[in-house]
């Protein structure tokens, strides 16, 4: 799609915008460039050319209020790059298909700030791929959680584009289906794993918290006693910008708060025996953060070195699951923890997420990874 616009004093008088191959993925393209500026642009480096040209989503700077406070829109990732009479800007992630951008040009004024000139508008095509991406499950993997849940967690088959969760996702009550406003913090950019299949929606901390003003004004996000429904619309884009095979959609019941530490105490341990390859299994007393359960626990032989092997969070993220690429050692092992493992609530095996200031208990501790003794024996 090309689209041309006039530009002011100081700009070229018309600049054409259109998606292109480059570096294996759709680039914007613009063209229309002066000799004199295309010479200007040339001589800026890296970081002046990211100030001089930013790429932001159409949805965002109409939400910011249009052209009244653009520098509060966040840019798209990805870096500017000149090549002959153009100047190209390579998304750091896919640009999602059927969405329009805004092309922002500025210029630094004498008093040191950066002026807006102009806006150019330019919509990324449709996707002709045929859906094949779906969600492969929602966590926490329970009927109940907490009023104080801090994350949910929605797992995609393929790998996913940028922008489109505030639109296409959906929270409500299970018993009414009234909207749930202002559950999750909007995060710009979105918070996604390296493989950009996994999507982090965070609740609001500031609502979570007791005694900050949020909380004391609007309470929880959830309502406890009050099921929520998790709906994933299939407008959902993937990284070819085709839709989801179809939308999915999740209901929790909502309990009590939970505010403790974890406590390692209270966990049971299943010893494998010395020269089997049999799985170990650690139960906890409660739910546990699904994508930190995936990579906050590891296990030393009776040497004190790490074992390889293949953990996985058991159902529930109410246990954990090991299993090592060799036979056990007869002798003592230990199941290590990191300090940062959360439960559905952000409590840590160091600290409570909503403590009291008030209360020593609700002190952090300031000890090394907590750890369990297991011991490996001969049948």
């Amino acid at each position: 799609m090309n689209q041309q616009k006039e530009g002011p004093e100081g700009l070229p008088p018309a600049l054409s915008l259109a998606w292109e191959a480059r570096e294996g993925r759709t680039a914007l393209k613009v063209s229309g460039w002066t000799p004199t500026e295309l010479d200007e642009m040339k001589g800026l480096n890296a970081g002046e050319l990211g100030r001089r040209l930013a790429l932001v989503t159409t949805e965002a700077l109409d939400t910011a209020g249009g052209l009244t406070g653009p520098r509060d829109v966040t840019a798209i990732a990805g870096r500017f790059d000149i090549a002959g009479d153009s100047i190209y800007f390579v998304p750091r992630f896919p640009c999602s298909a059927g969405m329009g951008y805004s092309l922002l040009a500025y210029r630094s004024s004498p008093a040191g700030t950066d002026d807006l000139l102009q806006v150019w508008p330019v919509t990324m095509p449709p996707a002709a791929a045929a859906p094949r991406a779906f969600v492969e499950a929602i966590y926490p993997d329970v009927g109940l959680v907490p009023v104080n849940l801090l994350k949910i967690y929605v797992q995609f088959s393929e790998p996913m584009s940028e922008g489109r969760a505030q639109r296409s996702i959906r929270v409500s009550r299970a018993d009414t289906d009234e909207p749930l406003e202002g559950v999750f913090v909007p995060m710009d950019p979105e918070l996604w794993d390296p493989h950009r299949r996994r999507l982090t929606l965070l609740l609001d901390p500031a609502r979570i918290k007791h005694g900050l003003v949020p909380n004391m004004e609007a309470g929880y996000p959830l309502i406890e006693g009050i099921p929520f429904r998790l709906s994933i619309d299939d407008s959902f884009r993937d990284a070819r910008g085709a839709p989801l095979r179809c939308g999915a959609e999740r209901v929790y019941e909502v309990g009590p708060e939970t505010s403790a530490r974890i406590d390692l105490n209270l966990w049971t341990l299943k010893a494998p025996t010395a020269g089997s390859q049999d799985s170990l299994v650690v139960e906890f007393d409660r739910p546990l953060d699904y994508a930190l359960l995936k990579r906050c626990l590891r296990v030393n032989g009776p040497q004190g070195a790490e074992i390889a092997g293949n953990a996985r969070p058991g159902p529930g993220e109410g246990c954990w699951l090991f299993r090592p690429e060799r036979p056990w050692a007869e002798g003592p092992h230990q199941v290590v923890v990191e300090r940062f493992l959360e439960d559905l609530a952000g409590n840590s095996p160091v600290r409570i997420f909503d403590r009291d200031l008030y209360q020593p208990e609700g002190e952090p501790s300031l000890s090394n990874n907590p750890a369990l003794d297991f011991y490996c024996a001969r049948p």
